[in-house]
């Protein structure tokens, strides 16, 4: 097939077009201006009335929308993840997939579960084992357990309160850090009534303490428990501080579960309340102080 052109051309590839042409309607333009400026990896875009050149831009950058009636830019990917995923993800009450480590006996102290203290991994064979833990950014105070031992959790106290005179004080802070003696056991001059409250916001048959001042003097200490209409005394109670007389250092309570055992609110905390309440009294020598205590249960 032969053409005849205007100008003695014969073949359309001899035809050389040199400015935009509408051609009748055919839609062609400017594509002198964007042939000249092609190179490899360039592309086409339309700026509403003409096409014009993309080209590429720098290394790892990515086309990314400006939005409706905007051009196409380069614009920096960040990561991977970053590039295909723009959002923010938040984390709370996320699930996380722990492997615990396999212990045949209290392993060395370790680190991993956020307690300000003395930490011993559990007693349990959990090879190959997973547990899937929540992650929850909003605790005030964890009632979990913080650390444990061979078949016990201990955990962080709920509430402790000293009563001198019916005068209550909120020693909840003094009982959960480690400065010495910040707990007064029992008041300067104790009285009959004086007494010391350990709360959680869970059952617990054991109290662990750790005195700092051994008591001196002459009298006597009824563990109680609140059972929904009085103080009632705590079933088989075995004290080993001796009404915190029995020596510095770690000492427990330990005593049977009640089945009646009630919630109760002491010093505006709503909690299970055990408390150790001067019965007696007829003298003091030395002021008992606690440094820290806690409240256990078994795994």
């Amino acid at each position: 097939m032969s053409l005849l052109l205007k100008g003695g051309i014969s073949k359309l590839s001899e035809l050389e077009i040199d400015a935009d042409k509408d051609w009748q309607g055919k839609g062609i333009a400017n594509i002198k201006e964007i042939a000249a400026g092609m190179g490899i990896g360039a592309m086409v875009q339309s700026d509403g009335s003409k096409l014009t050149r993309f080209t590429p831009g720098t290394s790892n950058y990515v086309a990314t929308s400006e939005g409706p009636a905007k051009l196409v830019v380069w614009a920096p990917g960040g990561t991977y993840f970053e590039r295909y995923f723009p959002v923010s993800i938040g984390l709370v009450k996320a699930l996380g997939l722990v492997a615990p480590l396999s212990v045949a006996k209290p392993a060395s102290m370790v680190a991993t579960l956020n307690y300000p203290g003395p930490t011993l991994q559990p007693a349990i064979g959990l090879a190959r084992s997973a547990g899937v833990v929540t992650v929850d950014q909003a605790i005030a105070r964890p009632a979990s357990p913080r650390t444990s031992m061979a078949n016990e959790m201990n955990h962080l106290m709920g509430g402790a309160v000293a009563d001198d005179g019916g005068v209550q004080s909120d020693q909840t802070a003094a009982a959960n850090n480690d400065t010495a003696n910040d707990m007064t056991l029992l008041p300067a001059v104790p009285a009959v009534n004086d007494a010391y409250y350990f709360g959680d916001d869970i059952t617990f048959p054991k109290l662990r303490l750790n005195q700092g001042i051994n008591g001196a003097g002459v009298w006597a200490i009824a563990w109680e428990y609140w059972n929904g209409a009085v103080w009632a005394a705590l079933p088989s109670a075995n004290d080993e501080t001796n009404g915190f007389r029995g020596g510095t250092g770690t000492k427990y309570v330990t005593w049977t579960l009640p089945g009646d055992w009630a919630l109760t609110t002491v010093q505006g905390l709503n909690l299970y309340w055990v408390r150790a309440r001067v019965s007696s009294y007829t003298s003091v020598a030395t002021q008992p102080k606690g440094t820290r205590s806690w409240t256990e249960t078994p795994l």
